[in-house]
């Protein structure tokens, strides 16, 4: 509709009512209508505004006068003009209309161009004889901000309501019926929202038990409280399943009634988490009382079926003599997936070996999609890998996949943690266990050889040594029997020297598998010095095959080979067989060997006492010509000769040669003592005109001359021209010679015998004297008589001083002194006082 045309008289007669206002009219408009603090605009039928109060001013931007005789239509947006003036033209037409409109909402515009919303109420009545409209309006800018807030709330609100995880009740408080439910409601209950609407709320419980709910609500209502976290509340879904659950409620004004929201966990998980914690806690007592591994395992995977619901379990543990983890105890389930085709994985396997390796446990979702295991041929889908510290790993798998959730995981890694503690419980005790079986053993081993060693002390030959070893041996209740092996000539394998509690059986089977016995372990205790242990003959591969029967027949379940030494010198090797693994654990090992060498020593004793004892001996020749001794080389090198006057054996296993040198200047053979790796050290100790005595110590190396004096042998005499020499030594007449040509070849596989010739001893009383005298004399003290004799120390002038020798023999000067004249005074009361019977 166009703007009104308005004449000047038209306009002057329309202009304000305030003109024609009487004076009561002017005090009435003033108080109720100009003053009021909603707007007022009075406009005439063709829409000039007739009157406007000082609010109406305010709220649309004009001052009242300029409102006045303006048309309605600049109090709307532009693009609401038409539609609103068209509305307005209805209501002055329709004559017959006396009808208030109120609560009416449009869009005004303020003289800045600002749009709001606001409402109105529409009145039509007469005034002076004139139709008029007056329109009270209202600014609800912020109403209808609140509104709008209050609507964004409201669907936040119900957004949240309807995404929430857990079920949400509304309920009226007054009647107890359920007004709302959620989607996480229907779908706990298993029931569409549509039924749960209009439920009373305890019959969402169990129905033995909705006096006790009903009672609790109502209590709580009344109270304004929430309902307590009550582990033992439930719900019951359409199928008559009881769910375990957690309420928590508040109750609220809403539309004019109160009403209570309840929102309604389900704890089924906490459940069964709490169920199977404390069912796990249970077993853990049963899993640290076990002993046995082989029971711990068991009790754990039982465990992991029956209380924890997986089927498909298992424990690999750790085999260190294999490096790799093998199946322990298994469920049915797991062989039937696996058709029995059971893995041992290795501790590089880039699943189970890293769990291993790393301690971190491991959870896969789908073998198929995970890196690195996809390529797995197997049947199962998921696993949840957790280790056992370094006894091994514990596995659960499903042949479906994301077959775990986060509690199967939590419970696995408990069971787990226990199986650990009970399985390194278990091996402490059985450590502890078998540290005191060791410790009694050890003590009964340590009785058997102080016995030994005192029977040893009186036994007067090889023969008498060896028997008595033997015997006492088998007399004990540790061991089944024991025998002392040589090599044999033949030096394919080795021969019985003397046997105790073994049976004949046995030793008859032994020469006809002496070729195969000389790759066993006797005989590698023979060839390297060190002592070897059997500890099941049933499975070790190396005791001889064709023994093993007849072994195992005797109840020969474990053995020893000790092996008898005397410095580098190898006298045979010691077997004894027990039934009983424990009894050659570690500590024993030490005890056997020290076992090995006092029998050594023993047997070097009474073979050197044999010499000096016997009045006949046989002289043996041996070459040294073509072999690496030192002094060969030496003397080959050099073009010299060099005698042996003697050796001096040194307790620490230090042998020290005099040796006189010819053609040679001594300074050239110190430089080459000097720089050879095998002399300890070396010194002129006499020049004489053109020969000159040397001291040449060597320590811990294998010399001819130490091969021989370990043997019991006596070393008379040695000389080297150019590279080719011999040396003589002195053996018991009665004595077998192959060992000695043995321990020749042993240092150096050129040197053979030349010569052997039997004599008497000069004179008689020799063999007493020589007793005597190595009864009166420590080793100390005749070791170092023997070297100041031979360096030179008697003679005149000395050719050794005292400090000299006190450094050959690394010890102090006065020890030295205090040695040699208790050793002079004890040989020369020897000599002197039995004088009539020495000569």
């Amino acid at each position: 509709m166009s703007e009104p045309f308005r004449s000047d008289d038209s306009a002057r007669a329309n202009s304000s009512l305030v003109e024609t206002e009487t004076g009561e009219e002017a005090a009435f408009f003033k108080h109720i209508v100009r003053d009021a603090l909603d707007a007022v605009v009075t406009v005439s039928g063709d829409g000039t505004i007739v009157f406007a109060n000082e609010a109406a001013g305010r709220m649309f931007g004009y001052d009242v006068d300029t409102l006045l005789g303006e048309s309605i239509r600049r109090l709307f947006p532009e693009r609401h003009r038409d539609e609103y003036f068209a509305e307005f033209r209805e209501q002055v037409e329709d004559a017959d209309t006396s009808t208030e409109y109120t609560g009416l909402e449009r869009t005004g515009v303020r003289r800045t161009g600002e749009e709001f919303p606001m409402s109105f109420s529409f009145r039509r009545h007469r005034y002076h004889d004139r139709t008029l409209f007056t329109t009270t309006l209202r600014d609800i800018t912020d109403r209808k901000r609140q509104q709008n807030e209050l609507e964004i709330a409201t669907e936040k609100y119900r957004t949240l309501v309807e995404a929430a995880p857990d079920a949400i009740f509304l309920a009226d408080v007054e009647t107890g019926k359920i007004l709302e439910a959620n989607r996480a409601a229907a779908e706990l209950l298993d029931r569409p929202i549509e039924e749960l609407v209009g439920m009373h709320q305890s019959d969402l419980h169990p129905e033995g038990e909705l006096e006790r709910y009903k009672n609790l609500f109502e209590r709580r209502h009344d109270l304004d409280e929430s309902i307590p976290d009550d582990h033992n509340m439930s719900v019951i879904d359409s199928n008559g399943n009881r769910i375990p659950i957690a309420i928590n409620s508040t109750s609220t004004e809403l539309n004019g009634r109160r009403v209570a929201q309840g929102i309604f966990h389900d704890i089924s998980n906490r459940k069964r988490r709490e169920e199977a914690l404390s069912s796990l806690h249970e077993t853990t007592h049963e899993l640290l009382e076990t002993s046995s591994p082989k029971l711990i395992c068991q009790h754990a995977v039982e465990t992991a079926v029956d209380v924890l619901d997986l089927p498909a379990s298992g424990i690999y543990l750790h085999a260190e003599d294999r490096d790799v983890l093998e199946p322990e105890v298994l469920t049915d389930t797991v062989e039937e997936l696996l058709n029995d085709a059971v893995p041992t994985y290795a501790l590089d396997d880039n699943l189970v070996g890293t769990v291993f390796e790393t301690g971190e446990p491991r959870v896969i979702s789908d073998f198929q999609t995970t890196p690195n295991v996809a390529q797995r041929d197997t049947p199962m889908r998921s696993a949840i890998i957790t280790p056992l510290g370094e006894h091994g790993v514990f596995i659960t798998a499903s042949p479906s996949p994301r077959d775990f959730d986060r509690i199967d995981f939590d419970l696995m890694r408990v069971l787990a943690a226990n199986t650990e503690a009970a399985l390194t419980r278990a091996e402490r005790e059985r450590d502890v266990a078998r540290q005191r079986d060791e410790l009694t053993t050890l003590n009964r081993i340590n009785a058997i050889v102080r016995d030994i060693n005192q029977a040893l002390v009186a036994a007067p030959s090889r023969e008498e040594i060896e028997r008595t070893v033997c015997e006492r041996l088998a007399a004990s209740d540790a061991y089944h029997g024991a025998f002392i092996a040589m090599g044999s000539s033949t030096e394919e394998g080795m021969f019985v020297q003397t046997a105790a509690g073994i049976d004949d059986e046995y030793l008859d089977a032994m020469p006809e598998n002496t070729a195969e016995s000389g790759q066993g372990p006797a005989a590698l205790a023979l060839r390297t010095g060190e002592l070897q242990i059997v500890e099941d003959v049933k499975s070790d591969p190396s005791f001889p095959p064709s023994l093993r029967n007849a072994a195992l027949d005797q109840g020969y379940n474990s053995a020893a080979y000790i092996p008898i030494v005397y410095g580098e010198t190898t006298y045979g090797v010691l077997t004894l067989y027990t039934d009983d693994p424990a009894v050659v654990g570690e500590r024993e090992r030490d005890v056997f060997s020290e076992l090995g060498e006092t029998i050594g020593h023993a047997i070097n004793a009474v073979e050197s006492k044999r010499l000096l004892y016997s009045d006949r001996v046989v002289e043996l020749e041996f070459s040294l010509t073509n072999t690496e001794s030192f002094f060969v080389t030496t003397s080959d090198e050099l073009e010299c000769s060099l005698d042996l006057d003697g050796v001096v054996p040194s307790s620490d296993g230090t042998y020290i040669f005099y040796v006189t040198a010819s053609g040679v200047s001594p300074e050239r053979i110190l430089e080459r003592a000097s720089e050879s790796s095998i002399v300890e050290r070396a010194r002129l100790v006499q020049k004489r005109d053109e020969e000159a005595m040397l001291e040449v110590a060597f320590h811990r190396t294998a010399t001819i001359a130490q091969a021989l004096i370990e043997r019991g042998a006596y070393v008379l005499r040695g000389s080297i021209t150019d590279g080719e020499g011999s040396i003589v030594v002195e053996v018991p007449g009665n004595t077998r010679i192959r060992p000695f040509l043995d321990a020749v070849e042993s240092v150096y596989s050129e040197g053979n015998l030349l010569s052997k010739q039997s004599r008497e001893r000069p004179f008689h009383s020799t063999s007493g004297f020589y007793h005597e005298l190595s009864e009166t004399l420590t080793e100390r003290q005749a070791e170092i008589l023997h070297a100041a004799y031979l360096a030179g120390y008697f003679d005149y002038p000395r050719a050794s001083s005292g400090k000299e020798l006190a450094e050959t023999l690394d010890i102090s000067s006065p020890t030295f002194h205090q040695h040699l004249q208790a050793a002079e005074r004890k040989f020369l009361t020897l000599l002197f006082a039995g004088q009539s019977g020495i000569v």
